[in-house]
């Protein structure tokens, strides 16, 4: 892990962030034990190009994080990669002031102690229509009975569940899971597949030519109620910019003192580029359908 910095030395004043936005996507890595084919963080051939010695050590993200005043109502959300590769973690747990949602995959050495050995598991405890720790089931990668079973275990603790992104390619998986879910009495839910599969694009979307993969050379501004946050630190306007690491037109940085995030459109010369997770019609942290993150002027 890279060096990390004094913060003692560095005033990080507070961050105001908008009372629209709904998401707050911390990327802790980029690393990942699974290797799906369909991975949406490598939507369009691209990744985000973050080695692990280029992380944010685990003080500095307590800092850069505690400084953020959040809208009422909305955590943050660790996730990558796989949120519990990084090492860090568990100070983060332990030492942020907010609520916080985990997407994950369950890494098969994680167990229910090393929650149980926190000193706090407040983080966990919101009052949200959705298990906060979302654990992702990827068909060809693991064992959705292994899986559920150990979810069983977990939610003895915490907030957690299972979801399963309804691929085309297997449509009679979701009722196996479901029924094995029930069965054991873990909550299961599902997710859109999103993308190109086999010729086809599923999804729901606000703007249908805005993920064709190629730039339109349509002039847009955009405004996205989104904040993704990558592994050292930069803000990102979206998802397709800190997929494809475009540092040029970042928000800024969170450890930056004079990082200011404002809810306005911005110039981008990338229309057609965007990532299903921005343009979807979905629904928003309250579980309301009907919500896209994302709104586009076009000139």
């Amino acid at each position: 892990m890279a060096e990390e910095k004094n913060l003692s030395s560095v005033i990080l004043p507070q961050v105001d962030l908008p009372v629209d936005t709904d998401y707050i996507g911390v990327y802790l890595t980029n690393r990942c034990f699974l290797s799906c084919e369909y991975c949406i963080t490598n939507y369009n051939n691209k990744y985000i190009n973050i080695k692990q010695g280029e992380e944010v050590g685990s003080s500095q993200w307590i800092a850069a994080l505690n400084r953020l005043k959040l809208p009422n109502g909305v955590p943050l959300t660790f996730q990558g990669g796989e949120p519990f590769l990084y090492k860090g973690i568990w100070d983060l747990l332990e030492n942020i002031q907010h609520k916080v949602d985990i997407l994950t995959a369950l890494p098969p050495n994680l167990t229910p102690k090393h929650f149980q050995s926190l000193k706090t598991l407040d983080w966990n405890k919101r009052d949200a229509p959705y298990p906060t720790i979302r654990v992702s089931y990827h068909h060809g990668q693991n064992d959705y009975r292994q899986l559920i079973d150990r979810i069983a275990e977990f939610q003895k603790i915490l907030s957690i569940g299972l979801f399963h992104i309804e691929h085309p390619a297997y449509p009679n998986l979701v009722e196996e899971i479901r029924e094995y879910a029930k069965e054991k009495g873990v909550e299961f839910r599902t997710k859109t597949f999103l993308g190109e599969w086999d010729g086809k694009i599923y999804g729901h979307y606000k703007y249908s030519d805005a993920c064709i993969g190629k730039a339109t050379g349509k002039k847009v501004k955009c405004r996205n109620m989104v904040l993704p946050i990558a592994p050292d630190g930069t803000v990102y306007r979206c998802h397709a910019d800190l997929y494809s690491n475009r540092k040029e037109v970042a928000i800024g940085n969170l450890l930056d003192p004079s990082l200011k995030i404002e809810y306005v459109h911005r110039d981008c010369s990338r229309y057609g580029t965007c990532s299903p997770c921005d343009i979807k019609v979905k629904t928003n942290h309250l579980q309301q359908d009907g919500f896209c993150s994302t709104d586009i002027l076009f000139e």
